[in-house]
């Protein structure tokens, strides 16, 4: 609610800002302040920042907002209201299950690392109400996404010329990223692209997010009765990109969101012949590329299907059995973050959640990512009911519906890892969150 004042009080300067949040989120590496503190980002500076000096800026105004300000707050307030009310849940699920666990239960203590959590959920919600903040008309939109294709040709160029290790590049650019995973995944057997990220699976989940949206306005969006052949090579590209990855969650999250996407298309174009020849030609790409595959994809691929000799499942395994026996002592309230005394790796968010917020706060956790999913899947029932046979998507209605599409992807990918706590792919999708709820503003979709 502070970003419609101070530094960033024009629309132009909430666009700016997070234009170069998501490029740094997209493109740049994160740097070390103290061992004993996460990583910063270039992003995260620039939240807190100019959040902060916005803040100082309503503090030095006597606590009030301008008249455009006031206005503008007003137009958001629907959707703003629930946003900040999960928020508020959130951090008091973090209060009382801390408190629970270290005072009433005496397990471990509460440190600056557990403070850190705090600072998480905050930089989420900051992301989340800057672009809901911005009036996201047509112009806008436009630079946002010129942008956002910029960087994701450059991820694309990236990504080949680390398969290739083009002028030696894996080697005298891995100490700006990841070294560890650099060194093990990407010159490791079998070789995986990482791109910007410091995981291949991060990267690929982040290819099915980008998908989302490219294939959401291949289905719905208008292209005045031609074939869209760019955006369907754009599409082969970015499949390419996460094959390149060898992400098997990633695979899965694509099969799932095509599943969806072309069911959907199909249904609400009433299997008109433009529809079915999309679907069939989207079909045949991802056959030509999966067939054409490298064979280490093949031998990555199966080797995850053979859970009996599959270190990695085993791997998964192992940690869920800790977690889940952790959270049958606490369930309800759980343990609190416990960062100093617990481990971080459990390889499912929803057990994490769980272990250190209980069920009560594993409720909170799905709310956050199922209020805008649910309250859009609405708004889109009722566009179809409302819209003319086989009619184009508006802009609003194609940004929700890439949120409904691609969030039972996401859920499947926080069975094997997790979004919420990766700050570099969750900024990401945290604008994705922002996006959906800006539409839904403009909707009037949670009135």
């Amino acid at each position: 609610m502070f970003w419609n004042n101070g530094l960033t009080r024009r629309n132009e300067s909430r666009l700016i800002l997070l234009v170069l949040v998501m490029l740094s989120a997209m493109l740049l590496p994160s740097f070390e302040v103290h061992p004993s503190l996460p990583n910063i980002r270039v992003d995260e500076v620039l939240l807190f920042g100019i959040f902060g000096l916005n803040l100082l800026a309503f503090i030095a105004r006597g606590f009030r907002f301008s008249p455009d300000a006031r206005e503008e707050l007003r137009a958001q307030q629907p959707v703003l209201k629930w946003v900040l009310i999960l928020g508020g849940l959130l951090t008091l699920s973090y209060a009382i299950s801390n408190f629970y666990g270290v005072v009433i239960l005496g397990a471990g203590y509460y440190g600056l690392r557990d403070v850190m959590e705090l600072v998480t959920f905050c930089k989420h919600f900051l992301v989340i109400t800057l672009v809901l903040s911005i009036d996201l008309q047509e112009g806008e939109f436009g630079f946002l996404k010129n942008v956002f294709l910029g960087a994701l040709g450059f991820l694309i160029l990236f990504g080949w010329g680390q398969h290739f290790n083009l002028f030696n590049m894996n080697t005298w650019i891995s100490p700006f990223f990841n070294p560890l995973h650099w060194d093990t995944l990407i010159l490791g057997n079998p070789a995986r692209v990482l791109g910007t990220f410091d995981n291949p699976n991060v990267f690929g989940i982040f290819t099915v997010v980008t998908l989302s949206y490219l294939t959401v306005h291949y289905f719905f969006g208008e292209h005045l009765g031609k074939f869209p052949w760019l955006l369907f090579a754009l599409i082969g590209l970015v499949i390419k990109l996460e094959f390149l990855t060898i992400s098997r969650t990633a695979l899965f999250g694509i099969a799932l969101l095509y599943i969806i996407l072309c069911a959907w298309a199909f249904f609400y174009h009433h299997r008109s012949k433009e529809v079915m020849i999309k679907i069939g030609a989207l079909f045949l790409l991802t056959i030509i590329l999966f067939a054409t595959a490298s064979g280490d994809f093949f031998y990555r691929l199966t080797e995850g299907l053979n859970f009996s000799n599959s270190t990695s499942f085993q791997g998964h395994m192992d940690r869920w059995g800790v977690a889940v026996g952790s959270i049958s002592q606490s369930p309800i309230l759980g343990w609190g973050t416990q960062k100093y005394v617990m481990t971080t790796l459990v390889d499912n968010e929803y057990a994490l959640f769980s272990r250190r917020y209980g069920f009560v706060g594993l409720v909170v956790y799905l709310s956050f990512f199922l209020l805008p999913f649910i309250k859009g899947f609405m708004h889109l029932r009722r566009q179809s009911q409302m819209l003319v046979h086989g009619r184009s998507y508006d802009l609003p209605t194609q940004l929700i519906a890439a949120y409904v599409a691609v969030l039972p992807s996401i859920f499947v990918y926080n069975f094997m890892a997790g979004i919420f706590y990766n700050l570099q792919l969750m900024t990401l999708f945290s604008i994705t969150i922002g996006l959906a709820y800006n539409s839904l503003k403009r909707r009037r979709g949670l009135l």
